[in-house]
């Protein structure tokens, strides 16, 4: 009988339901949640029954998992079809193709509406079945060549229109309407892979991972014994028979083996917190293509070759037979296999003019696409100098061997003795094997990242060396990680290529519209971005301007708020590209989307991408993966970069500097301090239209230090990157192994519903950081507030009597200072102590202060008024009392509280209170920003451990992240050039480095 398709239908129109429903993302995760375990416990005894085809199943559910069909229609090929299936008027039609007009609903939203005035009746048991729907499919995909070849074998005269006509006959207007998504692979809403597949069998997720197709994974589920496992059994009997399945998981050549999870690392520190302290293998990452190589030698066709997509694609890359047969010697006896082996590779060009790696646009023209070259019309013919390669980084089988078990230590070594390197044809991937748990373990990391953005490499990947290559395999091992971590420049904050260019146009795309905004319809869901080409013209002799459009974006390119800002303001400058004459416009290639609409009125936006690529098609650079960074309403296009000026910078940005590579290393090693977007803070000549994250004349790379200084004038605080700029992601430094709360992780793949309008989870585009910050913030609070809830209002930074903290085990009032909102989080200095009594920690003396409670910055910065701190400063720091140096420390949590606009802040208001004729600054001091995970480690600020100066290196390494210093020695409320006449370098300055917190070290008392 099959599984009634309608059944599917329910669970996605309520998922539908419940992700246009107005709650807040987290609980509409939850309730996602809910409604599969409705869905799954009431249809269970039927997607288990064995006349139940869970291939049509699975692939119902997911089409977007089925890489090996493609159907060859498109919204506007597939409306034509399902207008001439259901025999519609041209009334009819006119309403079905609502999906063009920009708001208007998605094709299968029409498709409902249409069918709806008239519904099907469908008998009792003449329903359509998912298997149905899966053969009809498997016809359909057969005829196109871009499907897979196990796909393209079943071949036969196929008409669309009598295969789905059977289909929507029978079909409601709401099932039809999903049939129509499911064709085009355009669900608007995700369903939780590992979630879903965990509920209908709980073996199913790891074993999809470990043969990467469901076709595999249900042939392994139905071998013995697991066919004989429940599909739902308690935790601990599941545990007892996934170490029972794990002893029967055996790769087969064919059949994709999946990839481990990949996490990216926000900074150094965060890299670091990953790690855990284990010991890791530091990989080059190639900016190439994933090639998983099967080769199996009873076979008469031994090598096969399967995309990152899983898609066999052995025809397309046969140009790497040779290079396999030379590399692993397949037609000599001296090959170290015997039957066959699975390899991990990337597929690059290696040119021998340039004596390296060529360019990722490259492939190209040695790669084609189901039998075609794609995207070569520009491109220059393949040189003889220019060839493909293939770099081994892994191995998963050899013979009889699963070394996939084995730790990837014993991977590498497998590797090395099977590979014999062939000089620009085939090589090993660069490591270099790191213990995370010596002292230096920061700046090696720092050393060898700085070196390979020096190098021009696109980044790292650390993998664990005594790990084996699925978590399931890691039965013994102490901790389980199960992941790989990316390291690459534009992952952090600041470091990324950003350049000013304009949107000057916009079209609509139905079936993009509800992923990004479910309730409030758009009217455009692509923005066009384009460069001038004639500025020298417009700008000295006011020529008409001439615009190339290069690049397009989408809801992957930009957060929801600037999606929603420019359908708003584009509004009023929106004009019909056939009667604007206000400035030309030229597409940059074919493939380019035409704009339905003008800006009359270009929107300046700053951008940030991986790097320069070559377009498919194009003769031109432009960003990778670009994502706005901000909109600006204060500019005109002519302060955006031209089209030769981005050229100009793509080509800095990927040229290796001549200059001496020391220097580049240490340029990089300064601005992966200041990180995060503090490179804004540094003092540039750089013109503000455009710059490339490599360039090497960005003045932290003369400054060791990596010092900022603040500009001479009142407006230069202004400039300052805030909230809206700058997206600081958590950097708590937890290196402590008994630390309370785990690393916070950023997975390419993750396994929950999508929470935020909709917007896929596959995505790679780096949109969310704001968000993605604010997501630790609840179980950060439960950890720190410990077992005790109850309010504590502190105004001092120690009890009245000292002994108290001696004698407490527990640091909950410190820890629900920090913790809580409610709590008054300004740590004023404590009274002067009684005669006789030696606190022996400098910070008692310190005013120390948390952003997260309601306190204002202000009351912080009066704290550290002469009257309020000199009788304590004066007591522990002898030295800087003399000076009239000031003192302060901030605790920050990045989770809660972003550092940027924090530093921001602090710094604007200490230059406008210095300002004043009579302020309560000192003119001398320095405020410390702090891991708040500080007094965590502590029992509190009173611990003997500060007043060891071997302490403050640590902490320094670990724990600090910037200071903010002001000198203004002159009389008060003289500032900027009235100043200089009484001392040299007046102002503010902001510090990254770690070692000026021995500052604090300077001033620790003898301990008594």
């Amino acid at each position: 009988m099959g599984f009634q398709f309608a059944f599917l239908c329910d669970l996605l129109s309520a998922l539908e339901d419940d992700h246009f429903s107005k709650v807040l993302p987290t609980k509409r995760d939850t309730s996602a949640i809910q409604i599969i375990n409705r869905w799954c416990a009431q249809h269970d005894s039927c997607i288990n029954d064995i006349e139940t085809d869970r291939l049509a199943l699975l692939s119902c559910m997911f089409p977007d998992q089925r890489p090996d069909r493609v159907y060859w229609l498109q919204a506007t090929s597939l409306a034509r079809v399902i207008g001439r299936c259901l025999r519609l008027g041209s009334s009819r039609l006119t309403e079905l193709g609502q999906w063009k007009k920009p708001g208007g609903p998605d094709l299968g939203k029409c498709v409902e509406n249409v069918m709806s005035q008239a519904e099907n009746y469908v008998p009792p048991g003449r329903g359509v079945t998912v298997e149905e729907i899966d053969t009809a499919l498997n016809m359909i995909a057969s005829r196109c060549r871009f499907s897979g070849p196990d796909v393209r074998r079943q071949h036969t005269a196929v008409n669309v229109d009598k295969t789905l006509s059977p289909l929507y006959r029978r079909l409601s207007s709401r099932d039809a309407k999903w049939l129509t998504r499911l064709i085009l692979r355009g669900y608007p809403l995700t369903l939780p892979l590992k979630y879903t597949l965990g509920r209908i069998h709980f073996l199913l997720p790891p074993l999809l991972q470990f043969q990467n197709t469901f076709e595999g994974a249900l042939e392994m589920l139905s071998s013995e014994p697991m066919n004989r496992f429940p599909p739902n059994p308690d935790g601990r009997t599941a545990a007892r028979l996934s170490e029972v399945a794990c002893e029967n998981l055996y790769p087969r050549t064919g059949i994709k083996v999946g990839r481990p999870d990949y996490f990216k690392a926000r900074s150094i520190k965060h890299c670091l917190q990953l790690v855990e302290g284990r010991r890791m293998s530091v990989e080059r990452k190639y900016d190439g293509e994933y090639c998983q190589i099967h080769i199996d030698l009873t076979q008469s066709h031994p090598i096969q070759v399967f995309s990152k997509s899983g898609k066999d694609s052995t025809a397309d890359r046969a140009g790497i037979a040779p290079i396999l047969e030379e590399t692993l010697h397949l037609n000599h006896t001296e090959r170290k296999f015997t039957r066959k082996c699975i390899l991990e590779a990337e597929l690059v060009v290696w040119s021998d003019k340039r004596g390296g790696i060529a360019g990722f646009h490259k492939l190209r023209k040695f790669i084609c696409r189901s039998g075609t070259l794609i995207g070569v019309d520009n491109d220059s013919p393949p040189q003889p100098y220019e060839h493909l390669m293939l770099v081994f980084f892994d191995v998963l089988l050899l013979d009889d061997d699963v070394c996939l078990r084995k730790p990837h230590r014993e991977r590498r070594l497998l590797l090395q003795r099977l590979i014999d390197p062939v000089a620009g044809r085939a090589a090993l991937a660069e490591q270099e094997v790191m213990r995370f748990d010596r002292v230096d373990r920061y700046e090696r990391l720092d050393l060898a990242f700085s070196r390979a953005i020096a190098q021009r490499w696109e980044g790292l990947v650390l993998k664990a060396c005594d790990e084996p290559y699925f978590p399931i395999h890691s039965s013994g091992i102490e901790r389980k990680f199960g992941g790989w971590i990316k390291l690459k420049k534009d992952y952090i904050p600041g470091l990324g290529d950003t350049v000013d260019l304009n949107i000057i146009g916009a079209y609509y795309d139905s079936r993009h519209a509800h992923l990004v905004s479910p309730q409030k319809p758009l009217k455009w869901t692509h923005f066009l971005v384009g460069c001038l080409l004639n500025k020298k013209e417009v700008m000295h002799s006011g020529d008409r301007p001439r615009f190339r459009v290069i690049d397009v974006l989408n809801h992957h390119s930009m957060h929801r708020n600037f999606m929603q800002l420019l359908n708003q303001h584009g509004e009023f400058q929106a004009q019909d590209p056939g009667d604007f004459v206000q400035f030309a416009i030229e597409y940059g290639h074919a493939n380019t989307p035409a704009a339905s609409v003008i800006f009359k009125k270009t929107f300046p936006v700053e951008l940030m991408g991986a790097g320069f690529e070559k377009p498919s098609g194009a003769r031109y650079y432009t960003l990778r993966f670009p994502r706005i960074l901000k909109i600006h309403t204060d500019r005109s296009f002519e302060d955006s970069a031209s089209f030769q000026e981005l050229q100009n910078l793509a080509d800095e940005a990927r040229s290796v500097p001549k200059q001496d590579q020391l220097e580049e290393q240490e340029h990089w090693r300064n601005r992966l301090r200041v990180g995060s977007g503090y490179d804004l803070y540094i003092r540039s000549e750089t013109p503000p239209r455009g710059s490339s994250s490599e360039s090497g004349g960005s003045p932290s790379s003369k400054d060791s230090n990596a010092t900022a200084s603040y500009e001479e004038s009142d407006d230069c605080l202004d400039s300052i990157p805030t909230g809206h700029e700058v997206h600081q992601e958590p950097r708590n430094i937890h290196n402590d192994r008994k630390r309370k709360m785990p690393p916070t992780i950023y997975i390419d793949d993750p396994g929950l519903p999508a929470s935020s309008g909709g917007i896929s989870n596959r995505s790679t585009a780096l949109t969310e950081i704001g968000n993605l910050s604010q997501s630790n913030k609840q179980p950060r609070r439960e950890v720190l507030n410990g077992a005790s809830t109850k309010p504590v209002q502190l105004t001092n930074s120690s009890p009245h009597n000292p002994d108290d903290v001696a004698t407490s085990k527990e640091p909950s009032a410190y820890i629900e200072m920090l913790g809580c909102a409610s709590v008054t989080n300004l740590v004023a200095p404590i009274p002067p102590l009684e005669k006789g009594l030696f606190i022996k920690s400098p910070l008692v003396a310190i005013p120390t202060y948390s952003p997260s409670s309601q306190t204002s910055t202000l009351e912080f910065l009066e704290s550290l008024a002469p009257k309020e701190s000199m009788p304590l400063v004066q007591q522990f720091h002898p030295q800087a009392a003399s000076t009239g140096t000031a003192f302060g420390i901030i605790l920050i949590n990045p989770a809660e509280v972003s550092l940027g606009p924090k530093i921001h802040e602090i710094a604007k208001a200490v230059h406008n209170l210095m300002k004043k004729s009579q302020s309560c600054l000192p003119c001398r001091g320095a405020i410390f920003f702090l891991d708040q995970i500080l007094y965590e480690q502590r029992a509190c600020p009173e611990s003997s451990d500060f007043c060891l100066r071997t302490e403050w290196p640590r902490i320094g390494r670990e724990l600090y992240y910037a200071c903010v210093r002001w000198d203004f020695s002159g009389p008060r409320g003289v500032l900027h050039s009235e100043l200089d006449s009484h001392r040299g370098k007046p102002g503010i300055s902001v510090s990254f480095e770690p070692s000026h917190i021995l500052e604090l070290a300077d001033t620790c008392p003898t301990i008594r």
